[in-house]
């Protein structure tokens, strides 16, 4: 499967939603599911290579130790070229919970967030 995953450059590190502390690199990634319908649904979300969460990933850990030594993307470096399609071939966002969707739904519906509930 022949995937576009597009780097998103920024000033600001991108943050991870994993942990909260500055990534590395943030990335859109084609991803979708079917519906209830059973149509299929296609879209990107973004991943981020986090130094912590993704250390010990055997994909990733290239990639972050070439961040560590190099500072910031590099498109015309075979080496980054090279360490980012490994690391992109394996970043895959995680399946919809549909459960958690529909219970998040609901709390908006009821006014949950004016209110300051969370989930």
């Amino acid at each position: 499967m022949n995937r576009r995953i597009e780097v998103i450059s920024s000033d600001d590190a991108p943050e991870c939603p994993r942990c909260d502390r500055e990534g590395l690199l943030y990335a859109r990634v084609p991803h979708g599911w079917h519906n209830a319908a059973g149509a299929r649904v296609e879209g990107y979300s973004g991943v981020v290579l986090c130094p912590d969460c993704d250390a010990r990933q055997a994909h990733a850990a290239p990639l972050i130790s070439w961040f560590h030594v190099n500072g910031e993307a590099d498109d015309g470096d075979p080496d980054f070229v090279r360490l980012f399609v490994a690391w992109a071939s394996q970043a895959f966002v995680p399946t919809l919970n549909e459960r958690a969707l529909e219970d998040e739904i609901e709390l908006c519906r009821e006014g949950a967030y004016a209110t300051g509930k969370s989930l």
